[in-house]
């Protein structure tokens, strides 16, 4: 397989927030000062799309910031197996 240049790689993080709203997710990317976005959203699973090299820095940013409320799951290259987890959990 061969990984276009110009687009790069993805990943996806699935996280679990315990008492945390969207609005507070979404509060939490924008300071970040990294793009990253919002895939998918179902009550307290949410998954968030950054590129594979800033992987480390969003578990990191993510997991400080979260104030105990956030909690990293998985990590996939693909949001189809996280949606799976989900449904299967």
């Amino acid at each position: 397989m061969v990984v276009k240049e110009k687009r790069g790689r993805y990943r996806y993080i699935i996280f679990k927030g315990e008492g945390i709203k969207k609005r507070e997710i979404y509060n939490l990317m924008k300071s970040s000062g990294m793009k990253l976005k919002m895939a998918f959203y179902q009550g307290n699973y949410f998954i968030i799309k950054c590129r594979h090299l800033d992987k480390e820095n969003v578990l990191d940013y993510f997991n400080t910031r979260g104030k105990g409320k956030l909690k990293s799951i998985k990590t996939s290259g693909t949001i189809k197996k996280l949606k799976r987890y989900i449904n299967n959990s």
